[in-house]
């Protein structure tokens, strides 16, 4: 274990590296591996295969993978669009192989890795058995329903389950007017889920992962109070008498061997928080003031905006269009040279720049530095701005629905689904064929919520004995 999301398993003479992010920050210096990573880790590594299971910027680390070298043999999951790909390919990189769905790719005689994508903004489960020894890498991936019988059907003896455990979504940022600025979250719910997928993988062993992180921009450190660490679910293990599968918590540099067993640091990061983060803050100051006085300068112009808001009403259907009837959203980009807002009003394909803002003319507002806006407009990257949480949504409870319409529809760009024309291919229709277990599920939890029925995720679990058994 490496880092926040970072596995290294090594097997005979082959090594594969998945979702290096090994040095300095992520999302605009917000997120920072926690407990941090060792100095000079990264230069001792020299990995055959680096694996990444989706685009996410703690996944897909261009500084880390610059670093380790873009001549690195680079696998992808074959996803219905080729962003990652094409990604890799604009950075240098030219050793890339997409690994097809639930089809296995050998690394080395006894070393073999499988794919299993989820999700339309596709993130990825992996498969690795090297020894005799099976790794679910279910890193932020929250498969569920026929994808995951699948897997577990394929592979029915997982040995270590590694999966997410916090937050990395946007709605800690949602400051609701009409509830005295209380956020949309339920932090509690986060231990319970790993366990529930625990249970239900019936592993050896469940070790927290893709959620080792903390952040020190001064924007979101505020945040690291709802950070459910690692610890926290081997607490909840405790408290429900959950033994089989067994919680192991891993530090950055801790690991397992065939021969050994587990090998853990002594080093508590966790009883004195505070005093780690404040040391942890005073190293990285110099850089994140460097950051602040970058952003300061920028200003989000009018003629961004306007290409912007050309792409968007353009390449979003008019049934999507059509949600934001009477509903403008309002991008307020902040900087030192002044604030400037925008109100984009896709129903009417319309947008304008606003002399000024307020909560009563401008009821759906997004709050952003002007230079992260314009990196999400240039980069097609909207789906990184609710995960850095350097974002506020500011709207009216029965109005924040339409936030998450507009950034749903943004990702659908991110990952080349709109204009619809890019979807509209043999790629697209091929690798959606062949996961026609996963359009099974989408139709099963269309039917439930059409019959009433709430989404729970742990009811599109296989069968388990659950958190009420096990404390009876």
């Amino acid at each position: 274990m490496l880092g926040h999301a970072c596995l290294e398993v090594a097997a005979s003479d082959c090594r594969l590296l998945c979702d290096p992010w090994l040095i300095g920050s992520a999302y605009w210096r917000s997120w920072w591996n926690y407990p941090p990573v060792p100095d000079g880790l990264l230069e001792g590594l020299d990995p055959n295969f680096i694996y990444l299971t989706h685009l996410h910027w703690d996944h897909f680390h261009g500084p880390t993978l610059r670093r380790l070298g873009l001549n690195r043999h680079i696998l992808i999951p074959k996803t219905p669009d080729r962003r990652i790909y094409n990604d890799l390919k604009a950075m240098g990189c030219d050793h890339i192989t997409e690994l097809v769905h639930g089809k296995p790719f050998r690394l080395d005689d006894d070393f073999r890795i499988t794919s299993y994508q989820f999700g339309h903004f596709a993130d990825s489960v992996l498969i690795i058995e090297a020894n005799g020894k099976t790794i679910m890498n279910a890193n932020d991936c929250k498969i569920m329903g026929l994808p995951l019988r699948q897997i577990l059907q394929k592979h029915p003896k997982i040995d270590f389950l590694l999966r997410s455990h916090s937050s990395a979504n946007a709605r800690l940022c949602f400051e609701i007017i009409d509830r005295g600025g209380q956020h949309t979250d339920d932090q509690k719910k986060y231990s319970i889920e790993f366990a529930e997928f625990a249970l239900a993988v019936k592993a050896r062993y469940a070790i927290p992962f893709a959620s080792n992180n903390c952040y020190l921009h001064p924007e979101t450190q505020k945040f690291n109070q709802y950070l459910n660490f690692g610890i926290n679910v081997k607490r909840y293990f405790e408290q429900n008498a959950i033994v089989e599968p067994e919680c192991v918590v891993c530090a950055p540099g801790d690991g397992w061997d065939h021969d050994a067993g587990f090998t853990l640091t002594n080093k508590d990061w966790y009883t004195n928080l505070d005093e780690h983060l404040d040391l942890y803050l005073r190293a990285k100051t110099a850089t994140l003031e460097s950051l602040t006085q970058q952003e300061a300068k920028v200003v989000l112009k009018e003629r961004v905006v306007a290409k912007y808001a050309e792409s968007l009403f353009s390449g979003t259907p008019f049934p999507l269009r059509r949600l934001f009837r009477g509903k403008p959203i309002t991008l307020v980009a902040h900087s030192e040279a002044g604030d400037t807002a925008y109100e984009l009003d896709l129903y009417a394909k319309k947008w304008q720049r606003l002399d000024g803002w307020s909560d009563a003319e401008n009821p759906i507002q997004i709050h952003a530095q002007a230079r992260i806006f314009l990196m999400c407009i240039k980069q097609v990257n909207w789906n990184s701005l609710g995960i850095s949480k350097r974002v506020r949504f500011r709207v009216k409870d029965a109005d924040k629905k339409y936030i998450s319409y507009f950034l749903e529809i943004n990702d659908l760009f991110d990952c080349d689904v709109l204009p619809l024309s890019k979807c509209v291919n043999p790629r697209f229709a091929l690798t959606w064929l062949r996961r026609w277990r996963e359009l099974m599920l989408y139709g099963h939890i269309a039917i439930d919520l059409a019959r009433g029925r709430g989404f729970a995720y742990r009811n599109y679990l296989p069968a388990f004995q659950g958190l009420d058994a096990v404390r009876s």
